[in-house]
This record gives structure tokens, sequence and C-alpha cells, in this order.
């Protein structure tokens, strides 16, 4: 490291003592050690910006084994690119399949059944789904973490920066907090039932429903070693179903939030194009082909991030209608327990449940809405910038920027939806219908 700086410094020294005839040759050789410093400085604080920006996302999806580094992808060890494997089995054979066989054996029970769908079926499935999917994708999600981290490590003005910061801020504060809630939610079923059933007696054990998430498997779970190998794969599902679920969530937000700060970089670089006409004249046709290079590129970006995750959402919307759905019924059911013993627990878990539930949904919307109006943004800092003083021949060329920023860039559900505020609003009226239809047949049912 010693001799590599001593070359650096000595060829920037080198190079302008040949240039100019300077007689300080001390100052010189000081100032050159200083702007070396400065770039060390510089290349520093951008790698702990880009860990700063991924690293929680990037703890999660590689625990999960999908994180999409072609780096460490190539010298990581085979069960490493696999580990997807893993988690995937524990979901489907100790939650979906014996909860799917239990549910053919109550069927036309309404509440155990609404109780199995949302619980568990539906949303661990979800998981198992969105972590296939991913590690499916992750090919055409590499060039996206590449162009990532080259936007980070690309050189940067303080404002822009400071922009950067603030969307990596809010994405990691996103993550961090969506987890936490994500895990608690899931303690709060897990450790109850785990707990009653280490206190229960032999004579009062029954098979399907003496585990964790109630379910039938093909073998005998009344004696201890079968018992606790269950109760274990399920709360290894449990807690991977959890983290499958949140991550893949918070990935895609931290790249939709990305790149709304790259487009509201991209809109301070159009209201601040110099005002001179002089230098207008010269560096306009120059300034405009970066800044439009800059525009297709992020236009680029957005679509590839649509094209990854467009179907996966269509799916995760529809379960989440379902979820929300079947929760709410057993909320509704546990406010009209008139038993001596009322179900906090049950009810605690069921409040965090719908609450996590519709955060996640709401992340979705609320950075397609930010995506849509910092990128519908672009037309109005273009108009927004001094254009009477350019030559007729420059002010066409910006017409062609207006124009295409008349189409905002969006984050579609299956492409037949946008996610913004107005959808938000539009499923929690489904979401509410439904349970209004499914509340009224049971009332039926029991009159």
């Amino acid at each position: 490291m010693k001799v590599s700086f001593q070359s650096d410094e000595h060829a920037c020294w080198t190079k302008k003592k040949k240039r100019t005839s300077i007689s300080n040759d001390e100052a010189e050789r000081s100032s050159c050690i200083a702007a070396y410093y400065d770039r060390l400085t510089m290349t520093t604080v951008s790698e702990e910006d880009i860990n700063y920006a991924i690293g929680w996302n990037r703890i999660n999806l590689q625990i999960l084994g999908i994180w999409p580094d072609s780096k460490n992808n190539e010298s990581g060890s085979t069960f490493s690119k696999y580990w997807f494997i893993v988690h995937s089995f524990f979901m489907l054979g100790f939650v979906t399949l014996p909860q799917s066989a239990y549910l053919l054996m109550i069927w036309g029970d309404l509440e155990p059944m609404t109780e199995i769908l949302g619980t568990a079926i539906i949303p661990v499935t979800m998981a198992c789904i969105k972590l296939v999917f991913t590690r499916y994708r992750l090919e055409s999600l590499r060039p996206l973490l590449s162009s990532f981290v080259e936007d980070w490590k690309r050189p940067k003005s303080e404002d822009e920066r400071s922009v950067m910061l603030v969307s990596a801020k809010k994405a990691r504060i996103i993550s961090i907090w969506c987890t936490i809630l994500a895990y608690f939610m899931t303690s709060t079923y897990i450790l109850p039932r785990s707990l009653m059933i280490a206190q229960m007696q032999r004579d009062q054990f029954d098979p399907p429903c003496t585990v964790i998430y109630p379910g039938y498997f093909p073998y005998d779970i009344s004696g201890t070693s079968a018992l606790f190998i269950s109760c274990f794969g399920q709360i290894v599902a449990g807690y991977s179903a959890t983290l499958s679920y949140i991550s893949v969530d918070t990935f895609i937000t931290m790249l939709v939030l990305h790149v709304c700060a790259q487009i509201s970089n991209l809109r301070n670089s159009l209201e601040n194009l110099t005002n001179d006409k002089t230098e207008i004249a010269n560096d306009f046709p120059k300034k405009l082909k970066r800044i439009v290079k800059r525009h297709e590129y992020l236009i680029w970006y957005t679509q590839s991030i649509d094209d990854s995750f467009n179907m996966l959402m269509l799916i995760q919307i529809l379960g989440f209608i379902v979820q929300v759905c079947f929760e709410s019924f057993q909320l509704f059911r546990i406010m009209e327990h008139d038993g001596d013993e009322f179900p906090v627990e049950q009810l605690i878990f069921i409040v965090l449940y719908v609450f996590v539930t519709l955060i996640q949904l709401y992340l979705y919307c609320y950075v397609g809405e930010i995506l849509i109006v910092e990128s519908s943004a672009v037309g109005t800092s273009v108009y927004s910038f001094q254009w009477y003083n350019l030559f007729p021949k420059d002010a066409r060329n910006i017409l062609f920027v207006m124009n295409r920023s008349s189409i905002p860039l969006r984050l579609t559900v299956g492409k037949i939806g946008t996610f913004s505020m107005e959808m938000f609003s539009q499923i929690l009226k489904s979401t509410i219908g439904y349970l209004s239809v499914l509340l009224t047949v049971t009332d039926k049912k029991n009159n």
C-alpha cells in the first residue's frame, strides 16, 4: 500500500513539474499528497454509502440464498447457491402440504377453514412462491443490482449524494422495521402455541391440532420425537416464510426508491443548466445529450424492475385480498366470543397480522406513487429551465424531453393496474366488500 501511494503521488508531482516551472517543489508535493488522500476518502465514503444502502437487504436475501450478486454466486459454494431449496422444503413439507390435507378433512366448516387459509396456507405458500420466483429471476436482477452499485460509485456532487442518502435511509428504515414487525407478529403466534403444546398431557393430544400449525401428517406424531421434529420443522417454516415474504418486498422497495432518487437528481440537473446564452450555445448540446441518455437509462431500469416482478405482484395482490378478508373475519368472530377465557393472544396476532399485511400493500402503493410523481415532474423541470434563452434549434430539442416525460414511469400489477394511493384505497374497498359478503353468508347459515 505504501509503494502504491508513493508511486501515485510521485507521478502527480512529476506531471505538474513538467507542465509548469515551479520553484516551490515541496508545496506542489504537498498539494499532490492532499489530492491523493481526497481520492482515498471519496472511495471510502462511496463503499460506506453502498453498504449503508443495501446492507440490510443483502443480509436477508443472503440468508435465503437469493441475493443477486454475480461475484458471490460465482465464488460461493453449491450449497449456498441452492440454500433457497432448504427454506422451500420446510415451508412446503411442514406447513403448506400438511395444512392442505387437513383442510380437506374439515371442508365445509367455514370458521376453521378461513383460519387455516388466512393464517398459514396462503401466506406461507405466497412466501414460497416469492422465494422461488426471485431465485428464478436472479439473472435478470443482477444487472439491476450492478447498475445500483455503479450509480453509487460514479462521480457525483454533494447535493446528489445527499438526495441518494435520503432515499437509502428511507429504504433502510423500511427494511429494518418491516422485518422486526413481521418477526414479532410471527412470534406472537408461534410462542403461545409452543407453550400450550409443551404443557399438554398425553391424553389431551389431538394429532392434527397438536402442532404449531394444525395439519395432517403422513406419519404418527403422537410420539415425542415425531412431535418435536414436526413442531421444530413448522417453527423453521414459519420464520423462513416471514423472511421470504418481507425481504422480497423490501428489496423491490429499495430498487424503486433508488430510481426515484436518480430521477430527482436528473431534475436538478435540468433545472441547473447554465443561464448564460454564450455558454449555452457552446455546451448545451453536450449537456442535453448526457441528460437524455440518463433519462433513457432510468426508463430502462424502471421497466426492468416492472418486468421482473409485475406477475409476482399480481399474485400477491390476489393473495392479499383473501388474507385480509379471512383474518378480518376471524377478528369479528373473536370479538363475538362469549366464553370464559377471551383469546387475547389470538386477538393480538390477528391485529398484528392485518397491520403488517396492510403495511406491505401500502409500501408498494407508496413507492409506486412517488415514482409516478417524480417521473412526471421531469417535464415540469424542463419547463422551469430558462428555455427562452436558447437558440430555436436547441429549444426544439427540449420538446422531445418534455414529450417523453409526459408518460410517467409506473410500477404495475401484472400490466393491468398501477401501484398508487388510488389503488390502495380501491383494494381496501374490495376487501371490505368481500368481508361483508362472507359475514352475511355466515350469519345466514347460523340463523
